[in-house]
């Protein structure tokens, strides 16, 4: 198991998995979770700035965080999230893209006790030609191997 001591900085690792975005997931989910009418409507969706159908931001995050699922790792003594920071969104995610992620861990900080620390991941969802879509920071209680020195 690895602690919060053991993780390697800076490696980037890319999920396993992909997701394809479709006028029709990119519809089903906004209908449910975010009705704004260029991710629901072809129509007002062509007289948008973008020009066509595009998916939401918080669908756009749940692919990020679905497909971080896929990315390999060793099982680690993480304890909960503590949240996001840096959130952006870069361009659209457009039908007929094809999603991954890239998880780069980028810093350690001590924890609220000494016998946790942080971990703080760089998470960049990107299309089929690499460009990022949205990107955020994730933090993340792990557990020490050794709790700190008071």
């Amino acid at each position: 198991m690895i602690h919060w001591e053991d993780v390697e900085l800076g490696q980037a690792r890319e999920s396993t998995a992909t997701y394809a975005l479709t006028n029709a997931n990119i519809k089903a989910f906004a209908a449910e979770w975010d009705p704004f009418p260029p991710h629901v409507n072809d129509a007002a969706a062509a007289l948008s700035p973008i020009g066509q159908l595009f998916a939401a931001g918080v669908h756009l995050l749940s692919i990020a965080i679905r497909l971080s699922h896929t990315v390999p790792h060793e099982e680690t003594s993480s304890i909960a999230g503590r949240g996001w920071d840096r959130l952006r969104f870069h361009r659209p995610g457009l039908a007929g893209d094809e999603l991954g992620v890239r998880v780069t861990h980028v810093e350690r900080k001590p924890g609220s006790r000494p016998e946790r620390g942080l971990l703080i991941s760089r998470f960049e969802l990107f299309n089929q030609r690499g460009e990022v879509l949205v990107s955020f920071d994730n933090t993340v209680v792990m557990s020490r191997r050794e709790p700190a020195a008071a």
